[in-house]
């Protein structure tokens, strides 16, 4: 496949108009952008050519490696570019290349919002790239119509970083298709895909940052086309995808999401009730049939959530419980940069199903009972007086760890949760969030490996009102008495773990 272009640049002038005071306008600086950014990936200035609706004919349509529109109101309302695009798309259908190992080489970007499917129906399924913001006080879509500063820095230009990388692959692949024509194609395993769910308006840049991150370490993300705007396509769609994929990343913030047609949740929820049930079948068929199918789970809660509605408020605590009962699903609310090294442990080591040892420390005795004291960090100090009375009683005690590299706490408290005999939750200071955390941590033990039951689980707190709505019996936790510690209090537990 030789082209005359690498880039065809599809536009409406009036998307062109100067801006701001500048002489420039819209599309002006996005040529410009896009030409500086693919040359930055690739080492090469591309070869792009603009077409407006003056100059638009067909046999411009055959001569591109890639096809970039920018879709708005007045492009779609204009014959002949629409015209052009569904030249270029039937061309490339025809010689089985719009899409080359995954990516299409028509680009949707969407300058403003507009009903892009009305007038393109049969390229629904190409995803767009939305150049636009949303007003966070408003919920608005607003245009970027300043390409430098903060914000745009976070949106705009992720987009274009983004796009750059996309073209370039393609151009690439176009090139590699000259001389691998009759190869088979690589294909990409389940254990080296990962289905990113579709996230609210203000859980975009986040996502962004993950699929990117995902991406450059050579892991496939799907969806990789557009969803369906009708819910039935849509569950049906992410059932497909999630059977290709090891592992589900749902991004949770402020916003529910908007809903499709024919249901009254949201793409979100969608997404994630989906991925549930789907975990629920594979953790199934492993029971019935000794399978090894391996799929889990992660579910991020931006640390950030203010302005939460009723509607988003239901809909994670809905997520919490659900994951409660799924070894195989976790809720994380943790800053964006620990989310990724947990990414990255979970695909890199095979988290939960890893079985690799790390250096513990000696951390665990290796004989008497063993009893678990976890605690938050600013509890630690006052943690120490419990811990100084079991020890001087005879008892091995391993305590909540907070030095170290994130990936290795979090595996030694799941290696402290699976070796243990009893487990006791000290909670001072500590948030409601945390205990609910760690008792749904109790329940997730033998996902971590733990194979036998624990002989004593409970609960030291200075403040009772904090457990009122925890999910305590399902761990089989009990409560000791609350108040400043003394050993008394810890009978009931000792006598269990005892008898």
């Amino acid at each position: 496949m030789n082209f005359e272009y690498d880039i065809l640049l599809a536009y409406h002038t009036e998307d062109d108009q100067p801006i701001g005071g500048s002489s420039k306008g819209w599309v002006t600086n996005f040529h410009k952008f896009l030409q500086t950014l693919v040359e930055q990936v690739s080492g090469n200035k591309p070869k792009i050519k603009l077409i407006s609706e003056n100059d638009s004919h067909v046999d411009l349509y055959s001569k591109g490696g890639v096809l970039v529109t920018i879709l708005s109101r007045n492009f779609l309302n204009n014959p002949t570019l629409v015209n052009g695009v569904k030249v270029f798309a039937g061309n490339a259908k025809d010689t089985g290349n719009l899409h080359i190992r995954g990516l299409s080489r028509l680009f949707k970007v969407i300058k403003f919002p507009v009903d892009v499917d009305a007038s393109l129906s049969d390229l629904s399924d190409i995803l767009s790239y939305d150049f636009y913001q949303i007003d966070a006080l408003t919920g608005e879509p607003q245009e970027f119509k300043r390409f430098f500063g903060n914000e745009a820095e976070r949106s705009y230009w992720m987009k274009m970083v983004d796009m750059a990388y996309d073209i370039n692959q393609i151009i690439n692949r176009v090139l590699e298709s000259e001389v691998t024509v009759g190869k088979k194609s690589e294909i990409v395993g389940k254990e080296k895909t990962i289905y990113l769910a579709n996230s609210g308006v203000d859980m975009i840049i986040q996502r962004d940052i993950v699929k990117r991150e995902l991406i450059r370490h050579g892991y496939k993300v799907l969806p990789d086309q557009s969803l369906p705007k009708e819910a039935n396509a849509l569950e049906g769609m992410v059932k497909n995808d999630l059977s290709n994929c090891c592992l589900s990343i749902h991004l949770i913030g402020e916003d529910y999401g908007y809903k499709p047609t024919g249901s009254d949740l949201s793409v979100v929820d969608i997404q994630n009730r989906v991925a549930s049930r789907y975990t629920f079948e594979v953790q199934d068929y492993n029971q019935k049939h000794g399978g090894t199918e391996k799929f889990s789970r992660l579910i991020w809660l931006s640390p950030d959530l203010k302005n939460v509605s009723e509607r988003q408020k239901l809909f994670i605590e809905d997520l919490k419980s659900d994951a409660a009962t799924l070894d195989e699903a976790e809720v994380l609310q943790i800053p964006l940069q620990e989310l990724k090294s947990i990414i990255r442990e979970e695909l890199v080591t095979g988290g939960r199903f890893k079985t690799k040892e790390i250096e513990i420390d000696n951390q665990l005795p290796d004989e008497g009972n063993i009893i678990y004291l976890i605690c938050d960090q600013q509890d630690r100090d006052d943690m120490e007086k419990v811990q100084s009375f079991l020890k001087t009683n005879g008892y091995n005690v391993v305590t909540s760890m907070f030095e170290g590299a994130l990936m290795d706490l979090r595996y030694l408290h799941q290696e402290n949760l699976r070796r243990c005999d009893a487990s006791l939750i000290y909670c001072g200071k500590s948030s409601e969030e945390w205990i609910r955390t760690k008792l749904q941590d109790l329940l997730k033990a033998p996902g971590f490996g733990r194979t036998k039951p624990m002989r004593a689980s409970a609960i030291l707190s200075q403040d009772k009102e904090k457990l009122i709505n925890q999910n305590i019996r399902n761990t089989k936790t009990m409560i000791l008495e609350e108040g400043e510690f003394t050993p008394d209090k810890l009978k009931p537990f000792l006598a269990k773990l005892d008898n």
